[in-house]
């Protein structure tokens, strides 16, 4: 196996050996999908008839727990990094006949995946067992591969700028339950306007990827909290969410260079 297979290998295995943050990360969403699930469609003033065969509570909220916490996933990544390469780790990673950057790519790739695997459970978990319905497969899995890439950028560059851990996991809490309040979803009002509208829409990559999904399917037709649905929305907003894997991709290459690990 080559440089670049251990070092990959070594890190996801560092991060589902740590199986209280793997549970976590799995039972918040997945409780939560439970929880809403739980109340019929009455009770948020739908149809009942509107999925026959499918919990509609469960529908909605599945995509959203999925994407959202991709960012919670993502932030494994910084965990590892700054105790490696910035903390006590430091010193053997410097003694050791490899190049900074051969240890962080295959940790940024080991990341990427374990947030995707992550995903996939949780959605195997509501398909199977909670009744969800997710649309497109196609588009359900091109969706989770570029939120799970955005939050895995951002994060690296958060890496790269910010010096101290502290500072970097408050900013990914901010980042994350941010995503969860501008989405609409944590029931914080933000007003019938036209930009509260834009920001459930296109605000996040949580909003992107949520609508991306739920246009998928059958639900196309159905307006989803009086926003209209559009022909097509879920391919443009894939087309935005890639557009954001390349800026930050160039974003976190400039950083790169210009900051030294």
């Amino acid at each position: 196996m080559n440089n670049f297979g251990m070092i990959f290998t070594h890190y996801l295995k560092r991060f589902f050996r740590k199986w209280s943050e793997v549970v976590l990360l799995l039972a918040i969403p997945i409780g939560l999908v439970i929880l809403y699930s739980l109340f019929d469609d009455a009770f948020f003033g739908g149809p009942i008839d509107l999925l026959p065969g499918y919990n509609l509570q469960a529908t909605f909220t599945l995509p959203i727990m999925m994407l959202g916490f991709q960012f919670f996933a993502g932030s494994t990544l910084l965990t590892y990094l700054y105790p490696d390469i910035r903390g006590e780790m430091n010193w053997r990673l410097r003694a050791a006949p490899l190049s900074v950057l051969s240890f962080v790519v295959p940790a940024f790739v080991a990341n990427w995946l374990f947030t995707i695997l992550l995903g996939v459970i949780i959605v195997a978990v509501g398909v199977l067992f909670l009744n969800a319905y997710v649309g497109n497969f196609f588009i359900l899995a091109v969706v989770l591969l570029l939120v799970s890439m955005i939050a895995t950028l951002l994060y690296m560059i958060i890496f790269l700028l910010v010096k101290k851990s502290g500072t970097a996991n408050a900013l990914i809490y901010i980042i994350s339950f941010g995503q969860f309040i501008l989405s609409g979803f944590l029931f914080v009002p933000l007003g019938d306007n036209a930009v509260s509208r834009f920001l459930m829409t296109y605000g996040t990559p949580l909003s992107l990827g949520n609508r991306a999904i739920t246009y998928s399917g059958s639900l196309r037709e159905i307006a989803l909290m009086g926003l209209p649905m559009r022909e097509g929305q879920d391919i443009f907003n894939i087309g935005i969410l890639a557009a954001i894997v390349l800026v930050l991709a160039i974003v976190m290459l400039i950083v790169g260079r210009k900051k030294k690990i």
